[in-house]
């Protein structure tokens, strides 16, 4: 459980795991991605798999429900979407729509956040990794060391 203005918010997992998750190209800047104020739009991006999509619905909803109760306290309106990519390379963004892309274990061997181009990539090797990952996204979104 985090204390954010006041509120708290709670995950499913260790807080202190997801704190020692890495942030590239460091915490400030992905931070400074989710308030620029351009920004009007998140989208969460995921290539879908054979089996494991539902990993994805449950990181989408902790993105989007928390995410969304931190801007409606800073009296911030954005929007949110979700939708599937078929790769993650060179992926579309525009200067008001924040991306974030999923990317699974299928996918990738290393966990981390990186924020880069108008895209939060939350890359895990596995799928407990991957909820760390999405905790830490949150925990720099709200500037909580």
């Amino acid at each position: 459980m985090v204390t954010y203005l006041g509120k708290e918010f709670y995950f499913r997992d260790d807080i202190n795991d997801a704190k020692k998750i890495p942030v590239y190209p460091d915490e400030n800047t992905v931070h400074d991605m989710f308030w620029n104020t351009n920004v009007t739009n998140i989208t969460v991006l995921f290539k879908p798999l054979q089996s494991g999509n539902q990993y994805y619905a449950v990181e989408n909803f902790e993105l989007t429900y928390k995410l969304l109760i931190m801007y409606w306290m800073n009296d911030y309106n954005k929007h949110f979407s979700a939708e599937p990519i078929d790769s993650y390379d060179n992926i579309q963004t525009s200067y008001n729509v924040l991306k974030i892309a999923l990317v699974a274990p299928a996918f990738t061997n290393q966990t981390y956040v990186e924020g880069k181009n108008n895209v939060i990539y939350i890359n895990a090797k596995d799928y407990r990794d991957l909820d760390l990952a999405t905790i830490k996204t949150i925990l720099v979104a709200m500037d909580i060391k």
